[in-house]
């Protein structure tokens, strides 16, 4: 039997991918062991799919000069003794990082075993350890195309969960959410989190469209709040903190208001969906930014930086959901994913291990 080890936590956005990645490569016969941080809040997921993991104490990289560097690099020492001792045991045949602070440590323990390596890059540039990890020999996939073409690696698209690789039905969805059957309806979220300017700048925006109905993922611990200000605001709104079935929100929703993360966007290519995007602009590397200008160099999306939200929102909500060519532009940004170029939402999965088990043998 192959093994494989996955370092796939810090976020969903890197967690998830690995997930389905492990998965996949478990019904293939091999034996994934996952790598994550300690404390992950996605173990539960992990002891769900049962996927054996190696929690690692490491935190992200400090941006600034202090004695936080001093404790980093002590943890990554740490981190890399640990993953060191974990593949002279494990014996894997690959190594994969799926972006984020953990693949670099893994990918280096591997390269000093000589165990073949790979990364995934979910977003549109290249994140600082899978820099690293490709200046190590690491095999280089990306969820979406580029803009500098000449970055090399291949296009393979973001494994997403099975529940969101097909749109479901606009009346099934609704029903199954309590949501008004017919009218133009807007869903907004900005991760589990919630996304303070999505939050502020929304109940203002739809006053002035009375007929729009929204449903609103705040965040946990901010439903109140946003309820709070559509209340103020006299608009009928559905607030939720989090919502687990996002099939059938997305398949509710006529627009999707969101942030531009990488694994929001492989869904949001999925479902074919119309959408605003406001890239969250502290970022590392402006990363959400370089994602949304992907989609709307090819119509999938409005691009709206959130220093712009309070002027334009509403002026964007009403084109998009109430003028007489709304619908038509809908459609045409539906239509535009077909430009990605990347793998069906139910091959992406698929792809990504044909090109691992590849890897693995190279």
């Amino acid at each position: 039997m192959k093994r494989v080890m996955i370092a796939a936590g810090g976020t969903g956005g890197h967690f998830y991918p690995g997930l389905v990645a492990a998965q996949t490569l478990k019904a293939r016969g091999w034996q994934p062991l996952m790598v994550v941080r300690a404390g992950d809040p996605a173990l539960p997921a992990l002891e769900r799919a049962g996927l054996p993991a190696l929690p690692v104490d490491l935190r992200g990289l400090p941006r600034r000069l202090g004695p936080e560097l001093l404790g980093f690099a002590g943890k990554l020492a740490g981190s890399l003794g640990l993953l060191s001792r974990a593949l002279r045991s494990f014996e894997p045949d690959l190594a994969i990082g799926m972006g984020g602070y953990l693949s670099f440590p893994l990918i280096f323990a591997a390269w000093r075993r000589g165990v073949p390596r790979a990364v995934h890059e979910s977003n549109a540039v290249l994140g600082l350890a899978n820099s690293a990890c490709v200046r190590l020999g690491a095999r280089l996939f990306w969820g979406l195309p580029p803009p500098n073409t000449g970055a090399g690696g291949t296009v393979i698209g973001t494994p997403i969960r099975p529940e969101l690789r097909a749109r479901r039905g606009r009346e099934e969805s609704r029903r199954a959410l309590g949501l008004d059957a017919d009218a133009p309806t807007l869903l907004a979220f900005g991760g589990s989190q919630g996304a303070q300017g999505l939050n502020a700048a929304l109940p203002a925006a739809l006053k002035a469209l009375p007929g729009v109905r929204v449903l609103h993922l705040a965040g946990r611990g901010k439903s109140e709040a946003v309820a709070a200000a559509y209340r103020d605001a006299g608009v009928r709104a559905d607030v939720r903190e989090y919502l687990e079935d996002m099939a059938a929100a997305y398949g509710a929703a006529d627009l999707v208001l969101c942030r531009s993360g990488a694994s929001t966007l492989a869904e949001l290519a999925a479902q074919r969906a119309p959408a605003v995007l406001v890239p969250y602009p502290h970022a590392a590397a402006d990363h959400q930014d370089a994602n949304a200008r992907v989609f709307q160099l090819i119509g999938a999306c409005a691009r709206l930086p959130e220093s712009e939200l309070s002027e334009r929102l509403g002026s964007l909500l009403a084109d998009l959901l109430q003028s007489p060519q709304a619908d038509a532009r809908r459609a045409s940004m539906s239509r535009a994913y077909d430009a990605l170029g990347l793998p069906a939402a139910d091959a992406a999965a698929n792809t990504f291990a044909d090109a691992l088990e590849r890897a693995a043998t190279s």
